[in-house]
């Protein structure tokens, strides 16, 4: 993810700074994704032994994981995994050694992939297409490339997310003078997504596109809440860039963070319970065959 490393505030950094960049994703985002990944799973056959499968911005190993934790993991498969992001490689790697796993992990760009073309069974593209030049379709192509006849592509995108309107409130509170970035590409009703994988070659007759939702639950009370927020806050905040005042006026900027989120109803995506918040997220995912 592009996150601003100008001025960035001591509070952030300390939160999205190596190591702690891939704890801080773990425990906010990668709780969505990883329920993404699950139901993106049962959308295509059981992977059979022997498959050989791209794990294309693969981050810390979501979809890896995912794949060989499962109750009754294929057999006989192996993993390719990929990523720009070196300290979400470095955590993949100490878990896939740790665990044995049957993984080659890389530091490689999604839009020119080393592999030769038809190589892979499966390529599994969780929440990465939208980083890809192009918008999306530079990797699209290598996706397609790549996979061999017969095998399956699955890539997904945001569909919405409950936290982004209190993540632009606060910026347009405290940053009145700097306006969010407009986004590029309007990924959010699912046509760009669908056009990418048809522009890269895939066959409109051998592939699905579908919404689904996950929902997200942040236990601790107002605390843990607070500690939730705050990492999001770091996380999101630096897509628009870092300013002069977001260090003094960080505390300021998380509490109006919590305060908007959990104004926001049920129709909006929150649910505030004892002690619990719920947070919802959505996807759109294609599943196309080559």
């Amino acid at each position: 993810m592009n996150i601003s490393q100008d001025a960035i505030p001591p509070q952030a950094r300390a939160l999205i700074t190596g190591a702690a960049k891939v704890a801080t994703y773990e425990s906010t985002g990668e709780r969505v994704t990883s329920q993404f990944v699950e139901h993106n799973l049962n959308l295509i056959p059981a992977i059979a032994p022997g498959s050989i499968i791209h794990d294309n911005a693969c981050g810390s190993g979501t979809v890896t994981r995912a794949i060989l934790t499962n109750p009754s993991p294929p057999t006989n498969i192996q993993i390719y995994a990929t990523d720009i992001d070196q300290p979400f490689l470095d955590k993949f790697s100490t878990d896939a050694t740790s665990n044995a796993w049957p993984v080659t992990i890389s530091n490689q760009r999604g839009e020119a992939l080393s592999f030769a073309d038809e190589t892979f069974t499966h390529s599994f593209t969780n929440i990465g297409i939208i980083f890809f030049s192009s918008a999306g379709l530079d990797g699209a192509k290598e996706i397609q490339r790549t996979l061999k006849p017969g095998g399956f592509a699955v890539v997904n995108c945001w569909q919405s997310v409950a936290w982004q309107p209190a993540v632009f409130a606060v910026h347009a509170h405290f940053r009145s003078k700097h306006p969010f970035p407009a986004p590029t590409t309007n990924w959010i009703d699912g046509k760009h997504i669908r056009k990418v994988m048809l522009d890269a070659g895939f066959a409109e007759e051998k592939m699905k596109v579908e919404a689904s939702e996950a929902w997200i639950k942040v236990g601790g009370g107002d605390a843990g809440f607070r500690v939730w927020v705050e990492k999001t806050w770091a996380y999101l905040a630096g897509i628009a860039g870092w300013f002069e005042d977001d260090e003094k006026d960080w505390e300021d900027e998380v509490n109006m963070m919590v305060k908007v989120l959990k104004s926001l109803g049920e129709d909006k995506g929150v649910r505030v319970g004892d002690g619990e918040v719920l947070l919802r997220a959505s996807q759109w995912v294609v599943v196309a065959e080559k």
